[in-house]
Order: C-alpha cells, then structure tokens, then sequence
C-alpha cells in the first residue's frame, strides 16, 4: 500500500484496521450459519430416528350391525405423535371426519377419542342410525407423507331391532263340535325367539294331558319372528277357558275361548210362526178336527179340537153313514 505525501500514517492504519474487523466477523457469521445449517439438518435426521414410526393396532376389520342400530368401527394407533388421524369412504376424496371434528354434514356420524398408557391412542368411528347404503369399507389414515391407512369393512343387515312382542288372534266364540285354531306369534328383540308355550287356565298345555290339542311352531328369517299355531280338531265344552302364549323374552299374550253348546240346531230351527206345516196338520185344518190326544173323553174314544168342541169323530161317522144310504137308495131306484 503506497502512502501519499503529507498523509498522515495514523488515519491510514486506523482505517485498514475497520475494514479488518468488519471482514472478519462478516466470515464468522458466514461460519455459523453453515454450522447452523448441518447441525438442524443433523438433528432432524437424528429425531426422525429417534421418533417411533406409527403403527395400526389389530382390531375387528369386519363389523356388522342390524338397520337402526350403532356401528362402531375401531381404528387404534400407537405412537401417533403430532400427526392427525382421518376417516373416509374408501375410493371417496371427502373426509368423514379429521381428528375430533366431523367434516360432512352428518350428525349421525362422529369421531371417539380416547388416550391410553403406553402412547396408544383410539379414533373409533361411530355412525349412528345405520341404513343399508351405509354398507361399504372406511379407511382411517394418519396425515403424514407416508401412507399409514387401516380399512374396516361395514355390514348392514335389517330390519332394524324393535322391543319384543307378541300377539294371538283366533275366534273367541267357537260352536260344540268345530275346530278351534289360535295362532301366537313373537317378534322383536336382538334375536329370533326361542321357543313359545301355550298354557289354558294356567296349566302348561303338553302332549300328555293335553292329547286332543296340536302345537306347531315355525321360524322366520325374513320378519326375525317365530309363530306357533294351536289347533283342535272338535271342540267341546272343556276347551272353554284363557289360553296364554308365552315366548322365551318372557312377554305373553292372552285370549279367551267360549265353546257354545246348541247354536247349530238353534241356527237351523226356524222361528216361530215360520215352520212349514205338516201333512197331518194341513188335513187336520181341512177336516176341522184334531188328534190332540190331551183332549180325548174317557170312555167315548171321541178326540175334541180344542177350537172346535162339539164336533166328533163318531157324529162324523153318522153323518157319512146317512149320506152313503142315501146315495144307495138312489142308485138302486135309477136301476129298478
């Protein structure tokens, strides 16, 4: 470095050393900030070794539920960390739901969350009110770059569940000697029922003391019920009382049967004043005489028309008898 005449030296230096300095720190800055650099691209490939990778815990893959009622899929996560957990339709691009909030405008759908020791955390789906295009299989996923994705498989099957009941129709008015036939069935409830009993009176109606009356009894898939049919061939006065079906969810039902006793001869009998007259009758009116024989006189074997008193068998007689001579004298005058 060339100094000019009459510079003073002092100045000269005390600017070189400025520049010197500035220089200097201006190459530490540049230093650490490199060092900066590699160090936090160190530390995240040391933490990205040191966090655990997530995993999916077995659970139930294939879930069926009844119409109506609440399906539950599970979707259980160890070492979630920060990451975001998601459920969808498989092969659909909208989420159901992304961690607790629901993104559809379903209320029937929700997210249950639950920790647990051991860093295990659960993101149940819970549709409620299940129907039958509800079928189909959800993912549940974990937000990150790489694909972490669990698929649960949703059966719908119907119809939906109601509380037990149970009904029996039948004639509660049977005439002597017709069949009698009550038909008891049972529906409702979680499952098909069991079995149905049948009682009269009170009394367990079997195959022993019973031995006039038949029981069949059958199922249905379809309704989800099971219907008994009580039958007896001909009925008499002593299958008149209260006959109760009772199904295995313990709920009865009961009927009362009355067996009438001459309804069909009194359905058959004309009425009064209705009957067709008899031969005997229609010539007692013709001939004004009766053979009542309430009214006939001890001794004279003479029968009285209660209307007609006065008028006999024997003056009857008499009268023919005259007419008969009368009619043989003529003849034997016209011949003579």
């Amino acid at each position: 470095m060339r100094f000019e005449a009459g510079q003073p030296k002092s100045s000269i230096c005390r600017a070189w050393q400025v520049i010197s300095s500035l220089y200097c720190r201006l190459l530490q800055l540049i230093i650490f900030l490199v060092i900066s650099v590699a160090l936090s691209g160190c530390s995240e490939s040391v933490k990205r070794q040191l966090t655990p990778t997530p995993k999916f815990l077995p659970g139930n893959m294939n879930v069926t539920v009844r119409e109506g009622a609440m399906a539950v899929l599970p979707c259980k996560i160890r070492n979630l960390g920060t990451k975001k957990v998601a459920w969808r339709r498989l092969n659909s691009d909208q989420f159901l739901t992304i961690g607790k909030i629901t993104w559809i405008k379903q209320v029937n759908m929700m997210v249950e969350h639950e920790s647990q020791p051991g860093d295990i955390t659960t993101w149940d789906l819970l549709i409620k009110n299940v129907k039958a295009n509800d079928t189909g299989i959800y993912e549940c996923q974990i937000t990150s770059t790489q694909e972490y994705a669990y698929h649960v498989q949703l059966n719908v099957v119907g119809p939906p569940i109601t509380n037990p009941a149970i009904s029996v129709i039948g004639s509660t008015y049977v005439d002597y000697g017709e069949p009698i036939k009550l038909i008891c069935n049972a529906t409702g409830g979680p499952h098909i029922p069991e079995e149905i009993d049948w009682f009269k009176d009170g009394d367990k109606i079997d195959a022993h003391k019973y031995e006039d009356i038949v029981i069949t009894k059958y199922r249905s898939l379809r309704s989800q019920s099971m219907t008994s049919e009580l039958l007896v061939d001909r009925s008499t006065t002593d299958h008149s009382g209260t006959y109760i079906c009772r199904s295995s969810q313990d709920v009865i039902a009961s009927i009362k049967v009355t067996v009438l006793v001459g309804t069909r001869a009194s359905r058959k009998r004309p009425e009064v004043g209705t009957e067709e007259p008899t031969i005997l009758e229609r010539f007692q009116r013709k001939s004004n005489y009766s053979t009542d024989t309430t009214n006939v006189k001890r001794g004279t074997g003479s029968q009285i028309h209660p209307n007609h008193a006065g008028v006999s068998i024997s003056s009857y007689a008499k009268t023919s008898l005259m007419l008969s001579l009368v009619v043989s004298l003529l003849l034997v005058r016209c011949v003579l």
